[in-house]
C-alpha cells in the first residue's frame, strides 16, 4: 500500500493512529488496576476492623439468647446508638440483641451477616438509615473498604456497581491492602466493642462526654442529599426485600421503621416532605412492613451526639420507648402467638 500522498489522508491516519494508541493504553492501563485490585482481595484493613470485632460481640449476644426467641435490632450505627436493648427487652418481653453496627458497609453485605442469627419466631426490627435502605447501587469508600476484604459480596454486585467501584476506588486503599495491618495497631477509637455493652448497645455517648468539638460539627452539618439521590431509587429496596422474603419463609417477623435522625431546616421544604413520605410506601411496595414517619424520630441538633445519625445515651430512651409502642401497635404474629396451620406466625397481610 503506497503511502498517503496528501496531506488530509496524511492527517486521518495520524489520528486513526493516535486514537488507537490511546485506546491500547487505557485497555493496558485498566488490565494493571483490576490485577492491582485483585492482588489485594482478601486481605484486611484497619478500616474493618472494629466493625468485625463489633459483629463478633453481638454474635456472641445472639448465642447467649440460646433457641429463645428474641428481637433482634438489623440497621447501621443509628441503631448502635439509638437503641436501648434493656428497656426494649422490658417493654416487650423478649431477649433483645442490637445487631446494628456500620450502614456504610452497604447493602449488599449488612443483611447477610444478620442473615444467620434470624429464626422462626423471631422480631427483626429495622430501624435503617435511609441510604442503606433506598441505596442506588453507588457504593461508598467504606462499601468498598469493606468488599475489598470481603470479596465474596463482590459476587453479588451489579455491574454497573462494580465499574463506579472500580472509578471511585483511591489508589492509596489498594496500596493499604497489600500492607495489611500495622503491628502496632490497636483500637481505641470511639467504636468498636470496647465501647459497646453485652448486648451490642454503644456506651460513653451521655451528652456529659461530648466534647465541645462534637457540638459545633453536629451544628454545621448540611442536610443530606437523599431528594437527589434516592428519590427514584430501586435497587436497595429490590435487595432488602429478597432478604425480607427468606426471612419471612422461615418464619420470623419483620418490622421496618424510620432511624433516628437529626432535624434540619430544609426537611421541612415540600421535596423533602414529599420524600420523606412515600419511604413507608415504597417499602410496602415491596412486601415490607413499614410503621411510623420520619417526623416521629427526627431529633435536635442538640440529641444528637457525634453524627447526624447517632443519639446520646439521654436522646436514646427517647427513641427506645417511642420504638417499643410502635412494636406492640404492629402487633406483630411473633409477639402474640397467631401461627398458620404449620406452626409460623400468621401475617396481616402475604409479601407479593
Amino acid at each position: 500500500m503506497s503511502p498517503p500522498t496528501d496531506r488530509k489522508s496524511y492527517n486521518l491516519c495520524s489520528s486513526s493512529s493516535w486514537l488507537t494508541g490511546l485506546a491500547v493504553g487505557a485497555s493496558l492501563w485498566g488490565l494493571l488496576w483490576l490485577a492491582l485490585i485483585a492482588g489485594q482481595l482478601g486481605q484486611p484493613h484497619v478500616n474493618n476492623i472494629w466493625v468485625k470485632e463489633a459483629y463478633t460481640l453481638k454474635q456472641r449476644a445472639v448465642s447467649a439468647a440460646g433457641d429463645e426467641r428474641k428481637l433482634l435490632i438489623v440497621g447501621g450505627s443509628a441503631s448502635m446508638f439509638g437503641v436501648d436493648s434493656s428497656l426494649l427487652e422490658s417493654e416487650l418481653g423478649l431477649p433483645v440483641v442490637n445487631f446494628g453496627v456500620n450502614a456504610g458497609i452497604g447493602t449488599y453485605a449488612l443483611p447477610a451477616l444478620a442473615e444467620p442469627h434470624i429464626k422462626s419466631g423471631d422480631v427483626v426490627v429495622l430501624p435503617l438509615e435511609y441510604r442503606l435502605l433506598l441505596w442506588d447501587g453507588k457504593p461508598s469508600y467504606v462499601t468498598l473498604s469493606w468488599a475489598l476484604e470481603h470479596p465474596k459480596t463482590l459476587r453479588d454486585w451489579r455491574m454497573v456497581t462494580w465499574l463506579y467501584g472500580i472509578w471511585q476506588l483511591p489508589l492509596q486503599r489498594v496500596w493499604e491492602g497489600y500492607a495489611g495491618i500495622p503491628n502496632n495497631y490497636s483500637n481505641d477509637g470511639p467504636y468498636g466493642p470496647h465501647r459497646l455493652d453485652r448486648q451490642g448497645d454503644q456506651r460513653f455517648s451521655a451528652k456529659s462526654e461530648q466534647s465541645a468539638a462534637q457540638l459545633a460539627y453536629l451544628r454545621q452539618l448540611p442536610p443530606e442529599k437523599y431528594v437527589k439521590t434516592l428519590a427514584a431509587s430501586r435497587l436497595g429496596l429490590n435487595l432488602w426485600a429478597k432478604w425480607w422474603h427468606a426471612w419471612r419463609d422461615r418464619g420470623a417477623c419483620l418490622l421496618v421503621v424510620p432511624p433516628p435522625l437529626m432535624w434540619h431546616p430544609e426537611y421541612d421544604k415540600p421535596a423533602w416532605r414529599n420524600f420523606f413520605g412515600q419511604v413507608g410506601g415504597r417499602v410496602e411496595s415491596v412486601g415490607g412492613f413499614y410503621m411510623g414517619s420520619a417526623a416521629d424520630t427526627f431529633f435536635p441538633v442538640e440529641a444528637m451526639f457525634d453524627t447526624n445519625y447517632h443519639l446520646s445515651a439521654e436522646a436514646r430512651v427517647e427513641y427506645t420507648s417511642w420504638l417499643a409502642q410502635v412494636v406492640l401497635a404492629a402487633d406483630l404474629p411473633c409477639l402474640s402467638g397467631r401461627t398458620d396451620g404449620d406452626g409460623k406466625p400468621l401475617y396481616l397481610s402475604p409479601m407479593p
